[in-house]
């Protein structure tokens, strides 16, 4: 009984400590919509932030899945670089550990079909020791006519990593981005594998702004062709750092 009282009391102080100072932890999203090519997959980068001056534990947990058959959505705690885990998993069985005062990236990663729709999931971030203390967020994705797509992209004056395409490709894919600003500026285009090891640079020179494509044939600086699997092209300027996911499938 004393236990058990203690228990209640505790959570009593810590649910007062969310009340006066506020929410412990941030959830912020770069969107909460987006739209892609059929077959594609759909990224969603969202921002974990501790308020605290202490490390603090969360659970990431998807709790409404109205995503189309054969679509599948999956957590990369860290970015796409970072620990992914597998479409199956709704709760992401490891506590996300954040440092005080730090900020961390949780990916969302839809894979879509071929044939053209929408769907969406409902996301939990919540306090690993105190489930009391959460955030909930739905994200909306849609492979339908409306998406823009490489053959009608249009200069935006901004940095952009489009998706590549086709995708998944074999034994060649395509690579769409935009380089901003106003000046000219040293480019380079790299391919990794899923365990962050570098495949190939495909491109290093200097671009103008705007619009421009590079491809890649599915082999490593040493010419031989890469198994399929799951690669990340990493597009870095003077300026910006931006990376997207590639399907190879042979």
């Amino acid at each position: 009984m004393k236990v058990t009282l203690l228990k209640l009391f505790i959570l009593g102080i810590l649910l007062f400590q969310i009340q006066l100072f506020g929410q412990s932890f941030s959830w912020q999203a770069d969107t909460t919509s987006k739209t892609g090519t059929p077959g594609n997959t759909i990224l969603f980068h969202t921002y974990l932030q501790n308020n605290t001056s202490s490390q603090i534990e969360l659970r990431v947990i998807r709790t409404v899945n109205n995503l189309p058959v054969n679509w599948t959505s999956s957590f990369c705690v860290g970015g796409i670089s970072g620990v992914c885990y597998a479409p199956f998993l709704d709760t992401v069985p490891d506590p996300v550990v954040l440092n005080a005062s730090s900020l961390l990236e949780l990916a969302i990663d839809i894979q879509t079909s071929v044939s053209p729709t929408q769907g969406d999931i409902t996301v939990r971030v919540e306090n690993w020791t105190n489930p009391a203390e959460f955030l909930t967020e739905s994200f909306n994705a849609s492979t339908q006519a409306t998406h823009v797509g490489p053959y009608t992209l249009s200069v935006t004056g901004e940095y952009h990593l489009y998706t590549n395409y086709p995708n998944p490709f074999n034994p060649s894919t395509n690579i769409p981005f935009e380089i901003g600003g106003i000046t000219s500026q040293r480019t380079i285009i790299v391919v990794y594998n899923v365990v962050g090891q570098r495949i190939k640079r495909i491109f290093d020179g200097n671009l103008p702004p705007g619009l421009h494509q590079v491809s890649w044939d599915g082999r490593d600086a040493l010419g031989r062709l890469v198994s399929s699997g799951i690669y990340f092209v990493e597009l870095r300027t003077e300026q910006q750092f931006l990376m997207g996911k590639m399907f190879l499938l042979k």
